[in-house]
């Protein structure tokens, strides 16, 4: 890996896993920073239970920009809690569907490797968790899309201090 190349990391997996504390953890014991998941915003402003294929574009390229711009404050690593991939997965559940704009610029944004947040969390209520769909089947859908974009990934487990040693483990590994 190059010295002055940033790391990137993808975190993914289903509602509740524990992928923002997860972040947050990582970037601190890493002295950088992490991207978090642009959507949580968004649907501040707007309804979760009214919601088109165009809000998630929107949330898409938001994502991306911020990922551009939280990249420019990184050190070595950079966490992004949530990817395209997470975005794909929605619009596929919910629409049958999945936006061109999503489609297109999923293969061409680059993580070094993925963390995979296990479903072993119990799930916590928020205003913008709905639970919609099973958890299993969007955490086989995670590994299924990082298999198809030929990405790295591990699978984190555990309370949210083993995920943090695990996930450490493996991220000192790629350097």
């Amino acid at each position: 890996m190059e010295e002055n190349k940033i790391i990137r990391i993808g975190v993914i997996g289903a509602e509740s896993t524990g992928k923002t504390l997860l972040c947050e953890a990582l970037a601190k014991h890493y002295e950088t920073v992490w991207v978090p998941e642009f959507a949580r915003e968004y649907f501040n402003d707007s309804s979760i239970y009214v919601y088109t294929a165009n809000d998630l574009v929107n949330i898409a390229k938001r994502q991306l920009e911020l990922e551009v711009e939280c990249e420019k404050k990184a050190k070595k690593y950079l966490f992004c809690d949530t990817t395209l991939i997470t975005l794909k997965i929605w619009a596929e559940l919910e629409f049958e569907s999945i936006p061109g704009f999503i489609e297109e610029h999923l293969s061409k944004i680059k993580y070094h490797h993925y963390l995979i947040t296990n479903n072993d969390l119990a799930w916590v209520e928020d205003d913008l968790r709905q639970n919609k769909f099973d958890r299993d089947v969007i955490l086989e859908m995670n590994i299924n899309e990082v298999k198809k974009l030929g990405g790295a990934y591990g699978l984190i487990s555990g309370t949210q201090e083993q995920r943090l040693e695990s996930a450490i483990l493996t991220i000192d590994q790629l350097a």
